[in-house]
């Protein structure tokens, strides 16, 4: 098989759809449809009886052209709902198995096809990383967060559809690797200073020591000091996912990085999970952010600030938009601040002008 590999980083990020020069694509359940089989021949697909009276063809990479006008010959025939599909990297024919195990609905390819550009996109290492700075009461800046973004001739994709994409790529664990890297790179590249905050998502973790290492390996390589890298991780407040939570938080702590809760919004979570946790940093939710102006909420903030300073964790608003609400969290002893009042996200060329 012919690898295509990123040049972000020595590591392979597995995109189990961008990863070979070839491919092979099998459809099933198109037996009994007879005008489709002949126009799936004439396509240049071939009946395979070990697979069950099967079609296939092989496609070369990128794939979702050829597969586009082969989709095309299923929805004419009626036969998108009810045939399945698998697509095989490698140039040599895989078994009947291979085949049988990797079977899916027509739409699960539709939307990798759909989404192949994100794919190629980390492959070229055009996926980008801009920096929101994160300040102290004093207006200094103590660090930055960063987020995903894609620069195109046509304008900038977010996060969100970057994001979205890689559920449709089923790549959200490859891209999830591939930013924490590109973020490190990226802050050391520009002589950033300060903390650097960088969002995970817990679930993916089952072997922290395998799926860290890649940051763990740029922090080494660019001689970061670990505490100066925080972690973000959203909470759970499941007992099991409290529990698998913590035991990344040790490991995590273990080697010497900083860590942070995301989207605290009540007190009960907060006393439940900080004496479990103990993270360095909590970040409020920002539904509570926005509504700081009312007296319900105020009072919330003020007895999570409270909770937070006595487990010894700094608390962060982000999403502050306003002079009115910055002014109040300000009073309810909030430590650290984040939103468009202040910056957007920007790419880290831009990052001095956007802070003065």
């Amino acid at each position: 098989m012919t690898v295509i590999a990123t040049r972000t980083s020595s590591t392979f990020y597995n995109l189990p759809y961008n990863q070979s020069a070839q491919y092979w694509l099998a459809i099933f359940s198109v037996s009994d449809n007879a005008e489709l089989n002949k126009a799936l021949v004439k396509r240049g697909m071939r009946l395979i009886s070990k697979l069950g009276n099967a079609y296939l063809i092989p496609l070369s990479y990128p794939w979702d052209s050829e597969w586009k006008s082969v989709h095309k010959l299923l929805v004419q025939y009626g036969a998108d709902k009810q045939a399945e599909v698998a697509l095989i990297p490698g140039e040599k024919e895989p078994t009947a198995e291979e085949f049988t195990y990797t079977r899916k609905p027509v739409a699960a390819l539709n939307s990798a096809a759909d989404n192949l550009w994100l794919g190629k996109a980390m492959l070229e290492d055009r996926i980008v990383c801009y920096m929101q700075p994160v300040l102290d009461k004093r207006s200094k800046v103590f660090g930055y967060e960063s987020f995903a973004r894609m620069e195109t001739d046509k304008g900038i994709v977010g996060g969100g559809k970057i994001i979205e994409a890689s559920r449709g790529l089923n790549a959200e664990y490859a891209l999830d690797r591939y930013l924490h890297v590109k973020a490190i790179t990226s802050f050391i590249a520009s002589d950033l200073e300060g903390f650097l905050f960088i969002n995970f998502v817990p679930g993916f973790i089952h072997r922290p020591e395998k799926y860290l290492e890649g940051l763990t390996d740029s922090v080494k390589f660019h001689g970061m000091p670990p505490k100066q890298l925080v972690l973000d991780f959203t909470q759970s407040e499941t007992p099991r996912d409290v529990m698998h939570l913590k035991a990344i938080f040790d490991y995590c702590r273990s080697n010497g990085y900083s860590l942070s809760l995301d989207d605290i919004s009540s007190v009960a979570m907060a006393k439940k999970i900080l004496e479990s946790i103990r993270p360095d940093f909590i970040k409020l939710d920002i539904d509570l952010v926005r509504s700081a102006l009312s007296v319900p909420t105020q009072q919330i903030i003020g007895e999570l600030v409270s909770i937070a300073h006595l487990s010894g964790a700094t608390v962060l608003a982000e999403g502050v938009e306003t002079e009115a609400i910055y002014t109040e969290l300000l009073k309810l002893g909030v430590d650290l601040f984040q939103g468009y009042l202040f910056s957007p996200p920007v790419a880290v060329s831009a990052l001095k002008k956007a802070v003065g």
